[in-house]
């Protein structure tokens, strides 16, 4: 039996794998792909909690950039609230281009005067959901409430609004203050989930006559401004074509 012996020695010193019944068992598996999530070069003072956390965040940009890709094409798009909507004119004409140039169907209804109040316990939002049913809501409401002495005691009206709309993608504009408000911002800004509340009170915008209503060119900017916040990943493109020819 020696020989058998010397053989098999002789074969595994020349790593042949002869010797065995039984197949080779395979190597390792390679290591899986790195993840393309650029991450900053841990320093000093950097705990195992705070890479996690950056690595979360990174993963967040990586989902958001492929949600911002999403068509638009088909969806219709209602736009509601007090004339800072704009009629055929500022905002929403701004606005109107951009889905409108995407596929999408844009709806507009407003009324001069509207408040948080007045709307909440108007029917309009009621039939108008019912009549276009909507795929996306976008609300400017709360330019006629910037000088409220209470804005507080609207917290109900503002969840009423917005349980109205239901599970449907919504987004609520906020006013773009032109003086400072007593809290309406905050107000809207802390009530108005599952929207998302777009915060316009620092926008300087070119405004119309009375110092408060965004001309074409305003609108313009504004709409600019929601957009880049509607799709973070978008260019802030500029619409010349809805500049005011009289504007400097």
């Amino acid at each position: 039996m020696r020989p058998v012996v010397l053989g098999c020695a002789f074969l595994i010193l020349a790593n042949a794998p002869a010797c065995s019944r039984n197949p080779p068992s395979p190597g390792p598996a390679p290591p899986p792909a790195a993840l393309a999530v650029p991450l900053a070069a841990p320093g000093p003072g950097v705990t195992t909690t705070s890479a996690k956390l950056q690595l979360a965040t990174a993963l967040e940009g990586v989902i958001d950039a492929g949600a911002e890709e999403r068509s638009l094409s088909g969806k219709v798009v209602l736009h509601v609230g007090d004339s800072m909507v704009g009629g055929n004119f500022g905002l929403t004409k701004a606005l109107d281009a951009r889905f409108t140039g995407e596929g999408a169907k844009f709806i507009r209804d407003y009324k001069v005067s509207e408040s948080i109040v007045s709307y909440d316990k108007s029917p309009k939002l009621k039939d108008l959901l019912a009549k276009h049913r909507p795929d996306i809501v976008i609300i400017t409401l709360g330019t006629n409430d910037v000088f409220v002495p209470y804005p507080a005691a609207m917290v109900p009206n503002v969840r009423s609004i917005v349980a109205r709309i239901g599970a449907r993608e919504c987004y609520w504009m906020g006013p773009p203050t032109w003086k400072p408000d007593t809290g309406i911002v905050q107000v809207l800004h802390d009530n108005v989930a599952p929207c998302k509340f777009y915060d316009a009170s620092s926008l300087k915008l070119q405004r119309a006559g009375d110092g408060i209503h965004p001309t074409d060119r305003g609108g313009a900017e504004w709409a600019t401004s929601f957009w880049t916040f509607f799709r973070p990943g978008a260019a802030a493109t500029a619409m010349p074509q809805l500049v005011d020819g009289s504007a400097p």
